[in-house]
C-alpha cells in the first residue's frame, strides 16, 4: 500500500537532466506542487496519508497504525490513482475512450427502449382463475411452447386479453392446452367476445373436435374496430379442466 503511494508521488516529481535527485522530501513538495498545479482537489487529504506513511518506517509501530487506517489510506491512492492516469493519458485516447463510453451508453440506452416497448407494446392477459402460479394466464401470451394457462379443477373459466392500445380485430387463434406431463386437460367449446370502450362488438362460438395431445389449433373469424379488450370463454372441456397453449389476435 505505501508502496503504491510513493510510486504515484514519484510520478508527479520532476525529473532532472543530468543532475542528481532531488532530497526525498523535496521531490515530494515537488510533487505536491505539480499535483496542485494540475488542480487536484484533495490535497490535504494527500498531504495526511503521506504523513501517516512516513511513520510506518521498518520496525515502527506506526505500521500497526497504519494497517488499521487502511481504508481510508487505499481511498487516496485510488483517488490519486484515477487523476494521475487521467492527467497523463493522451487527449487523443481520451477522446477515443470517450466515444468508446458514449456508444456503450447509447447502446444499452437503446437494448433499454427496444425492451420497454416490447414489454409494454404487447397484449397482457387476466383470468378468471388459474389452477396453479405454474399456469398464470400470461403463459398464454408469451410464445412460448410447454407453457400453458390453466384453469382450475373442473370448471370452466375466461381469459381475458388486453391489446396496448385500441386495436382493428380481424379473428382470433387458439391453440389449445393439454396438460404436457399429464395429458389430461384441454379446452372444448368457447365463446370469444371482442370489446370497444363503449362495450361488446362482436362475438363467436366455437369448438375443438376432440382432446389431442399433439398442436390443435382452432381459428375463429371475428371483425371488430377499436377492441380494447378480448374475452375467451371456456364453455366446457375435456377431461379434467380447460385452458390455453397460447392465444394470439389477429
Amino acid at each position: 500500500m505505501l508502496s503504491a503511494l510513493s510510486a504515484l508521488i514519484d510520478a508527479w516529481s520532476p525529473v532532472s537532466n543530468g543532475e542528481s535527485e532531488a532530497e526525498p522530501a523535496a521531490r515530494t513538495e515537488q510533487a505536491l506542487l505539480a499535483l496542485e498545479q494540475a488542480r487536484y482537489r484533495h490535497l490535504d487529504r494527500l498531504r495526511a496519508a503521506l504523513a501517516e506513511a512516513q511513520k510506518s518506517t521498518p520496525g515502527d509501530t506506526a505500521k500497526t497504525r497504519a494497517a488499521n487506517d487502511a481504508e481510508w489510506l487505499w481511498t487516496e491512492i485510488e483517488r490519486l490513482n484515477q487523476f494521475t492516469v487521467q492527467h497523463f493519458t493522451p487527449a487523443a485516447m481520451r477522446k477515443r475512450a470517450r466515444i468508446k463510453l458514449g456508444i456503450a451508453l447509447g447502446v444499452v440506452l437503446l437494448l433499454g427502449v427496444v425492451f420497454l416497448v416490447r414489454l409494454w407494446g404487447r397484449p397482457h392477459a387476466h383470468a378468471s382463475g388459474v389452477i396453479s402460479d405454474e399456469h398464470l394466464a400470461a403463459h398464454a401470451l408469451d410464445g412460448l411452447e410447454g407453457t400453458e394457462w390453466l384453469l382450475p379443477e373442473a370448471s370452466t373459466g375466461w381469459i381475458d386479453v388486453l391489446p396496448p392500445r385500441p386495436r382493428t380485430l380481424h379473428g382470433v387463434r387458439l391453440i389449445n392446452a393439454h396438460n404436457e406431463y399429464f395429458l389430461d386437460r384441454a379446452s372444448q367449446k368457447v365463446r370469444v367476445t371482442a370489446y370497444a370502450e363503449t362495450g361488446p362488438v362482436g362475438s363467436i362460438e366455437g369448438a375443438f373436435p376432440s382432446f389431442s395431445q399433439d398442436t390443435s389449433i382452432l381459428d375463429l373469424p371475428l371483425e371488430a374496430k377499436q377492441v380494447v379488450r378480448v374475452r375467451i370463454e371456456v364453455l366446457s372441456f375435456f377431461k379434467r379442466g380447460g385452458g390455453f397453449a397460447e392465444v394470439e389476435l389477429r
